[in-house]
């Protein structure tokens, strides 16, 4: 343990500088021991360039970072960290999902042997014990990729402290997940808290933050803003302090097309694929219909079968009164039906590839001619796209790798929307996204509703469906719970729907 009055953490004039551009420009930071203190600030201000530094696996170009008061060297950070206690758990929780959990977990812990060969029995006891001493009972032979995300991010954590890891970093542990799982994760970190443990959260859940922190620090354009107790601090007030302006909310969504203008642009009548259905809706052009329940609920398969990426198993889908059953993304989207989904690294983008490259990876033609004149062509589409979903110093050139997640979503959407479909399907299209990036795509949600366009979004965001549906389809175990109409879709009336605690 700390001795008495040390900190946790304890940052000191911190700079880095990528390219000419400062990522963090002088944070100071004091994370008492046994404590939760939330890390906030909007896409870009420097919160995961500070996690890295802290974990040892970026080095700061000046300042000072101590763990329970020793230094924390240069040379040989990452390994120093770990010994000194500290553990990453980003968002992919680094966790091999084609692995059990007992595999998993001997790959950071070791591999116990008895007489020259693996010990698997130990492993499994290991890997019980891990789980128990974070309140978690699973049968550790199960494959990680059949958990749930809160579940995958016990195991990291659980993992991380069989290693005895003091310090837990955590970016965005609750992103992907439901009110409810999100509740008792969160009770989780406070268990941990209570036994001494020091927890250090990114999150965009502003709510999450102030209900499970101890204390705040705001991070803005590289520089630390303020700290204060969570306790002192209500929403409005933080979103303020992360956008450095006041950030105004809407009042739900606004108005779609008026009932019975006109045929649907989509038809589903009985679909089914594994967990969903059987789903029957209709979204109309100028319409924003949601899907919506827990994050297990079947919704997020929908821009699967949609896209062509998986085919229904039942049931019957039409696109403009035309029968639809595409068999690739690439007759999905002749059809004028594209998905933005869930995952932008895993399944959106290319994050090794510029901008530029990933607007059309597709091979689309921005110029009739070859050579020169087209490349040139290309960069000043890509420019004017990029310009016109709001990604600042819009340079078609830089790597995707390098934006924050709101312009790398932003990125993506602008990728989808200059094919000009008849039907966007978005998935949870606002996860690891900052109160701004958040706005402009609720605005680029209601331009593409202003041009006639259809819009089907499945989210696990209550507050964002909203705030931006006509109507919404509440989905328990892969059925429908209920429909809600705009002006009933409160977000409390969405949860209690989703979690059973209501009826229709």
């Amino acid at each position: 343990m700390s001795a008495l009055g040390t900190p946790a953490i304890a940052v000191a004039g911190v700079h880095k500088v990528y390219g000419g551009e400062a990522a963090l420009a002088g944070v100071d930071l004091v994370v008492p021991p046994g404590t939760i203190h939330a890390v906030l600030g909007a896409n870009g201000a420097g919160k995961s360039t500070l996690m890295r530094i802290l974990a040892g696996t970026e080095v700061a170009d000046d300042g000072e970072v101590r763990v329970h008061g020793q230094v924390l060297p240069a040379r040989g950070a990452a390994r120093a960290a770990r010994h000194l206690g500290i553990a990453h758990i980003d968002q992919d929780r680094a966790l091999v999902g084609e692995l059990s959990i007992t595999e998993n977990h001997a790959l950071l812990v070791g591999y116990p042997r008895r007489r020259g060969t693996i010990d698997r029995g130990a492993m499994r006891r290991r890997a019980r014990a891990a789980l128990a001493d974070v309140g978690l009972d699973l049968d550790v032979d199960r494959l990680v990729m059949e958990l749930s995300i809160a579940d995958q991010t016990m195991v990291a954590i659980a993992r991380a402290l069989a290693v005895d890891a003091r310090v837990l970093l955590l970016d965005e542990p609750t992103a992907n997940l439901g009110a409810a799982e999100a509740q008792w994760l969160q009770a989780r970190l406070r268990e941990l808290r209570s036994r001494g443990v020091t927890c250090l959260l990114i999150t965009h859940a502003l709510q999450d933050a102030l209900r499970v922190s101890d204390a705040v620090t705001v991070l803005r354009d590289g520089v630390d803003v303020t700290t204060r107790p969570a306790s002192d601090l209500q929403e409005d007030e933080l979103m303020e302090l992360m956008m450095g302006r006041p950030v105004g909310r809407r009042g739900g969504a606004v108005a779609g097309r008026p009932a019975g203008a006109g045929p649907p642009r989509l038809s589903l009548a009985g679909v089914c694929h594994d967990r969903l259905g059987p789903l029957s809706l209709e979204v109309g052009p100028g319409e924003v219909v949601g899907v919506t329940g827990l994050v297990d609920a079947g919704h997020l398969a929908l821009g699967d079968v949609l896209s062509g990426l998986v085919a229904a198993q039942a049931g019957r889908i039409e696109v403009d009164g035309s029968p639809f059953r595409p068999r690739s993304v690439r007759q999905a989207r002749r059809a004028g039906v594209v998905n933005v989904p869930a995952d932008r690294l895993a399944d959106g983008l290319a994050p090794t590839l510029t901008s530029r490259e990933n607007l059309f990876l597709d091979g689309r033609d921005v110029a009739s001619r070859a050579g020169g004149i087209r490349a040139r062509a290309e960069r000043e589409r890509a420019r004017s796209l990029l310009e016109a979903v709001r990604v600042p110093r819009a340079d078609p050139e830089a790597t995707v790798s390098t934006l924050s997640g709101g312009n790398m979503q932003k990125v993506l959407i602008a990728k989808w929307l200059a094919t000009a479909p008849r039907l966007l399907v978005l998935t949870e299209p606002t996860v690891g996204v900052d109160v701004g990036a958040r706005a402009d795509i609720y605005a680029l949600v209601d331009a593409a509703r202003a041009d006639g366009m259809s819009v089907l979004l499945c989210s696990s965001d209550h507050e964002e469906v909203h705030e931006l549906c006509d109507r919404v389809h509440v989905l328990r175990f892969g059925r429908v719970a209920a429909v809600v109409e705009r002006g009933e879709a409160t977000p409390g009336r969405l949860t209690a729907l989703a979690s059973g605690l209501s009826t229709a």
